[in-house]
Parts: structure tokens; C-alpha cells; sequence
């Protein structure tokens, strides 16, 4: 409702929201919606900082940081880390890869692309089985979280752990207790795949999800489900020599005589493959999930973009890869949903509004994303490059998304590749569990197009 309102050009900058206010805590919590007014709070680091996500990660993962976090000594280390490793892998290929903004150049996206196709072809041949026995394709386990899982097992080069947590046995159970249809199976890479995610979930929730301070209970779950993540990271760190050669796990070995300086280079490494690998088993497979469940809905039909529509367009090899960004975003921007927060650094007005040291602000991105202002007709899907994207974050500045380039290739591909192997039934509708993606029915097709 704060969302609506703030878009009216008349409105305030910024509005405060008592209801997402801690009674226990003197913080107060603004919302932003227009979305020049969310580019300004993202983008102005002397203003708004980021130390809110430091904070909540400290509470379950003491010394583990995200590169979503203050611009500090430690995080310049671990872009210096994520730089040069980057520079390592291009030289192991044999392309010079790095210029430009990191993870954009033409030869690592085609690189990622080329491993994407195989993934999803590897996938599909299985998923083609299915069309002479009528079993349904779960868009979302059988095909959208698995690839990202294999995707970030292949780029990162950090495998399942050993053993699954207790808690994620937990909570699988009640999966399967409570929603119908075949049951959530942790054995072989689905089954990996959904530990990986389960392990990520809680600690995104309390980190991502939290305005001012999280549950107790929620503290404690992200605590037990993700440090057998960190386990196994620090795992592979230790045998680098297990993962694939052109791994970041392997690259980040390589390159650590060049750190002899840095004291922590393991904990910094640690934290830079834990962002990541959550990063691309949890967001990129549910942002393809959201994105396939829209494309299926009747929403998405008034928006003019159905399945098909949207298949055909990244599949095709005539459009550049700007316009297959495009697309990509555009998409994104109609799913909506996500919201990030940034603390206030110190007292004094913003925009008119006026503010006190330690105030949060809450942007929120599916209203900044369909603001007329930015957006004619906000509701039409209508792919253009030179739209003000913010669906992952700002797009310049310190803090822009560093895998934003994988992610993109990652979906354009794996929704490409669906042509003519598998479609929705009819009616598909996207069932959730836990406030992820669960269930989006798909049929196979008895023939390859």
C-alpha cells in the first residue's frame, strides 16, 4: 500500500512504516518506491549504508561477509580476489576476457553460455523420457533449481556436503507431508541440488528478509542449516585439486601467492564461494522459476509475453546479446517481488525527509519497477536496453551486481533450450513452499524441434 501511494509524483520521497518498526527497538523504518528515489538510496553510499547485512550475517556466521555489504578494507580484498582469479581462468583458456566490467566481457558470458547449453541439454534428454509415460515435468525441482545447482557446481567448483544437515532432512519431510504429488527425494543431484538450496534458504531469509532484527528461531535455523555450507567450502579450499580445473575454487588457489600480504585469505575466499554458490542455486533458479510461472499466467498473457513468446525470443541467434538482456530484464522486472534495505549513516535531511543515524530504508524494487515515470504503460512487456533496469540491484556505482553476468547467460539459456523439449500444461500455475518456488507442471514433448 506504501508502495502505491509513494508513486504519485506528489508524494514524499520517502514514508515511514511503523508497522515494520521493532516495538523493542528505537529504530525507525522508512519506505521507498519511485524509482529515482530508490536509484538515489541504492547508489548514494555517503548516505546510506550497507552494514545491515554485516551485521545480521555476524549474528550466525561470525567473520563470513557478502560483497553486498560496506565497501571496507576486507571487501576490497575480496574483489581483488574475485578480479584475479577471474584473470587466472581467462589465461587457463586462453582469452583475454576481463576488460571491461567484470563478468560482462563477450568471452566469459560465451564461456558460461557454452556450459549452459550443455547443462540443459544434459537435462532435458533425461526429462524426454517422460513424454511416453505422461509424467509431468516439475519445472521447478526437475529442471530450474538442478541446473542452477549444476551450474554453480561447474563455475564455483564446491560440491554437495557429505553429509545432509538434520534440519534439512526436517524440512523436506514437511515438504512432502504437505504438498501433494511425487515427494522431495535428498539422493543423487536433485537431491543434492535441494540440500544446497535448504542450506541457503534460512540464512537469505534472515539476512535479505530481516528489517530490523530477525526471530530467534530464524537465527538459529540459518545458524544450523548453512554452516555445513561453510564446511564444505572450507573442504574444498583445502583440496582444490577435486574441483574442475576452470573453477573458481581451483583459480582462487592459484592465485593466493599473490595475497601473501593477506592474512584471512582463506576466510575472505570462503566468503566470496559461499555468496556465490548461494547466489546462483537460490536466486537464479528461482528467478527462472518465477519468470517460466509468469510467461504461463494469465498476467503474463495481458503483459503480451506467454511462454512461448518469451522462448522464442532468447532463442533466437539473431538477436544481439543486449537484446537478450533485455528480454531477460524485462521479465524480471514483471515477476517484482524483491526489496533491499540500507541503514541511514548519520542525522540529517534526505530529499526532504528527515532522517536520524540508524534509520532503516526499505526499497522496494517491484514498485520502483513498474513506476510510469521510468516505465510507460509499466504493465506491457515491452524489452528495450536502454530502460533504467534495477531488477538485481544498481547497475553502477560500488555495489552493483558482480554476478549479474552469469546470471542473465545463465537464464537466457536455460529457458532457450526448452524449445520444443518441454511447455507448460494448460492452466499452469506455480505452487510454492516456504515462500520459494515448489511446483510449476511442464509436459515433455515426444519430438525435438
Amino acid at each position: 500500500m506504501a508502495g502505491r501511494r509513494l508513486l504519485d509524483p506528489a508524494a514524499p520521497a520517502l514514508e515511514r512504516c511503523v508497522a515494520a518498526e521493532d516495538p523493542k527497538s528505537a529504530v525507525r523504518v522508512f519506505v521507498a518506491a519511485r524509482h529515482d528515489v530508490v536509484s538515489g538510496v541504492l547508489c548514494e553510499e555517503a548516505v546510506f549504508s550497507l552494514r545491515h547485512y554485516d551485521d545480521l550475517l555476524e549474528q550466525v556466521l561470525p567473520g563470513t561477509r557478502y560483497l553486498v555489504g560496506e565497501n571496507d578494507a576486507a571487501r576490497q580484498v575480496r574483489l581483488r580476489q574475485l578480479h584475479t582469479a577471474q584473470g587466472w581462468l581467462d589465461a587457463e583458456r586462453g582469452k583475454a576476457t576481463t576488460q571491461g566490467e567484470p563478468n560482462m566481457a563477450p568471452g566469459f558470458r560465451s564461456w558460461v553460455a557454452a556450459m549452459a547449453r550443455e547443462e540443459a541439454a544434459a537435462i532435458l534428454n533425461v526429462l524426454r523420457r517422460r513424454a511416453s509415460t505422461g509424467e509431468p515435468v516439475n519445472f521447478v525441482r526437475d529442471y530450474a533449481f538442478l541446473i542452477a545447482w549444476r551450474m554453480a557446481r561447474r563455475i564455483i567448483g564446491v560440491p554437495a556436503p557429505d553429509a545432509v544437515p538434520g534440519m534439512v532432512r526436517l524440512m523436506v519431510f514437511a515438504r512432502n507431508v504437505m504438498r501433494p504429488g511425487p515427494a522431495l527425494r535428498l539422493k543423487d543431484e536433485l537431491g543434492d541440488a535441494a540440500a544446497m538450496l535448504l542450506m541457503q534458504q534460512a540464512l537469505f531469509g534472515h539476512v535479505f528478509g530481516t528489517v530490523v532484527n530477525s526471530k530467534g528461531w530464524m537465527r538459529w535455523l540459518a545458524r544450523k542449516t548453512a554452516t555445513p555450507a561453510l564446511d564444505a567450502i572450507d573442504a574444498a579450499l583445502a583440496l582444490p585439486e577435486v574441483a574442475p580445473h576452470d573453477s573458481l575454487v581451483s583459480a582462487l588457489a592459484a592465485v593466493k601467492p599473490q595475497f601473501a600480504g593477506v592474512e584471512d585469505y582463506d576466510l575472505q575466499a570462503r566468503s566470496v564461494l559461499f555468496e556465490l554458490t548461494g547466489a546462483l542455486v537460490l536466486i537464479v533458479g528461482k528467478s527462472l522459476s518465477e519468470m517460466a510461472a509468469f510467461a504461463c499466467s494469465p498476467e503474463g498473457a495481458r503483459a503480451g509475453i506467454g511462454w512461448d513468446r518469451l522462448v522464442s525470443l532468447l532463442a533466437d541467434p539473431g538477436a544481439s546479446q543486449q537484446a537478450h538482456d533485455a528480454t531477460i530484464n524485462e521479465a524480471l522486472r514483471l515477476t517484482g517481488g524483491s526489496r533491499l534495505t540500507r541503514t541511514v549513516r548519520s542525522d540529517g535531511p534526505w530529499r526532504g525527509v528527515d532522517l536520524q543515524a540508524g534509520d532503516r530504508v526499505v526499497v522496494l524494487i517491484d514498485a520502483a519497477s513498474r513506476d510510469p515515470a521510468a516505465f510507460p504503460d509499466p504493465g506491457r512487456f515491452a524489452p528495450d536496453p536502454a530502460r533504467p533496469y534495477i531488477t538485481s540491484g544498481p547497475l553502477q556505482g560500488p555495489h552493483l551486481c558482480y554476478g549479474r553476468g552469469i546470471a542473465w547467460t545463465i537464464l537466457r539459456e536455460a529457458i532457450a533450450a526448452t524449445q520444443g523439449r518441454i511447455a507448460p500444461v494448460g492452466n499452469a500455475q506455480m505452487a510454492l513452499f516456504a515462500g520459494l518456488p515448489d511446483d510449476l507442471p511442464f509436459i515433455a514433448s515426444r519430438r525435438q524441434i
